[in-house]
């Protein structure tokens, strides 16, 4: 016998909390408290997952958390990582940027777990409810929608905002194709620790945390 599913995860219900979760990243973010929400929002999602996974074990596999589709999954996404690498070492080399800190390893494993959360937000949650409740939307429009809103959560950093809007143009296709998260958390981990540290000339870890 099937499961109801709860109105609690209904597509209007996760959109909304996705949003509200975006504006507390901009609130928490001008208080000086990201480390924090990044702890708070990581807890409180997490739990969701195992709680939708614990009545409807097939939201696991078709939010995108699979690994059988990783070849295909990682070429697009994988040719995007390598061209981005190399323009923010170049900026990095022009501006005399730091390449290396201390916290650097720490975050090359660390950063991919915020950033699969990350995108299961936007992508699991976000854009996927977004066609649930706009069938009628194009593909397209459903990517820059997409993309605006992921910008929009990072105001009032302005580079920072192009970047994330950039990633979602490249990344919201990718997975509307294949529904991998694993490959685009990762990589929006591994990007975002050098683009803080390259392009922004900050510390990541430092940013979020303060030490």
């Amino acid at each position: 016998m099937e499961k109801v599913v709860t109105p609690h995860g209904s597509p209007a219900f996760e959109l909304g909390a996705v949003a509200f979760t975006g504006v507390a990243h901009v609130v928490f973010q001008e208080l000086g408290a990201k480390g924090f929400f990044i702890v708070l929002a990581s807890i409180g999602w997490v739990t969701y997952v195992g709680w939708q996974v614990w009545h409807r074990p097939d939201h696991w596999r078709r939010w995108g958390f699979q690994t059988d589709n990783l070849k295909a999954a990682l070429i697009w996404p994988t040719i995007v990582f390598v061209i981005a690498m190399v323009g923010m070492l170049l900026i990095a080399f022009s501006y005399g940027r730091d390449l290396w800190s201390a916290h650097i390893p720490v975050l090359l494993l660390v950063y991919p777990i915020w950033g699969v959360l990350q995108q299961f937000l936007v992508q699991a949650l976000g854009v996927s409810n977004i066609v649930k409740l706009f069938p009628q939307v194009s593909s397209w429009s459903v990517v820059l929608i997409g993309a605006g809103l992921f910008s929009v959560v990072h105001v009032p950093e302005g580079w920072l905002m192009l970047a994330t809007w950039l990633l979602g143009c490249v990344f919201i296709p990718s997975y509307l194709q294949h529904r991998n998260l694993w490959v685009l958390g990762v990589y929006h981990g591994w990007l975002g620790t050098f683009f803080y540290l390259w392009v922004l000339n900050q510390d990541p870890w430092i940013a979020a945390f303060g030490t």
